[in-house]
């Protein structure tokens, strides 16, 4: 008897309601919501993102990118400043606190610094609790999730919890209060999460004939997104700046500066 191979059965009218099963799911999500997306403040990637932004009832999760090689990279601080940036994001459109909730990595570990931040935000509006394990970080995050008067709940943990990710994912809808999971390395994906990020720092462009420090760059990669509109890229990426003087986070357009993808894979290569 011959073996039939599933793929037989494949047919356009599959990738139709497969098509419409994700616009359904994405507009349950965003009425859930209650139809709120903040624009990231870059167009290029909004064009992408449910409703023109992330959404706000919803958890999203922001991991540090790794060097070819697999090995972990040193690319913390570009994560954290990225989820700075969306925290201020969210902050300019929501009053109230901003909750960051963390668990001390180590001896060398510093809390969030109020100076840097005010780049992204107002250090006033921010609350930080520190946890001794992740469990608690989890549950201040949850918490926080269901207090009123809160714009936005960051939690900084290593952890990977299934179970915790789908209460906050839960709770998160619930408010319509945005969650964000910050990782300083790659870790097993939370399936609940709406969009999820790694971010790499990427080197900086001097003036012309000068040797001076370019502007901070880094490499964002948008590894879920699962309302948005599909992309061609399998894993769209994107080079992006941030100007001290603006305030503002730009993509950088790299037919300009075509060398910038070798030269950032040399960088975490070394």
């Amino acid at each position: 008897m011959p073996v039939i191979s599933p793929s037989a059965f494949a047919s356009p009218v599959s990738a139709v309601l497969r098509e419409k099963v994700r616009r359904l799911e994405r507009a349950n999500s965003v009425r859930q919501a209650g139809k709120a997306a903040v624009p990231t403040g870059l167009p290029t990637i909004d064009a992408l993102l449910p409703e023109g932004g992330l959404l706000t009832g919803a958890l999203h999760e922001i991991e540090a990118g790794t060097a070819p090689s697999g090995r972990v990279a040193a690319h913390d601080g570009a994560a954290l400043g990225f989820a700075a940036h969306l925290m201020g994001r969210f902050a300019s459109v929501t009053p109230g606190t901003l909750l960051w909730c963390r668990r001390p990595s180590g001896v060398f570990d510093a809390p969030p610094y109020a100076p840097a931040l005010a780049a992204w935000f107002d250090p006033a509006r921010l609350l930080v609790v520190t946890a001794r394990r992740d469990e608690d970080v989890f549950w201040a995050m949850e918490e926080g999730l269901r207090c009123p008067g809160i714009a936005a709940v960051l939690g900084e943990t290593r952890a990977t919890d299934a179970t915790a990710g789908r209460r906050l994912s839960l709770a998160a809808e619930k408010s319509g209060v945005p969650a964000l999971l910050l990782r300083p390395q790659p870790a097993p994906p939370q399936s609940v999460c709406v969009t999820r990020w790694r971010i790499a720092s990427a080197p900086s462009r001097s003036t012309p004939g000068l040797h001076d420090v370019g502007a901070p760059r880094w490499r964002l990669e948008l590894r879920r997104n699962r309302f948005g509109a599909p992309s061609i890229a399998e894993t769209p990426s994107w080079l992006v700046e941030w100007n001290d003087e603006t305030h503002c986070l730009a993509v950088v357009p790299e037919t300009l500066h075509g060398s910038a993808g070798a030269r950032f894979e040399e960088r975490m290569v070394s």
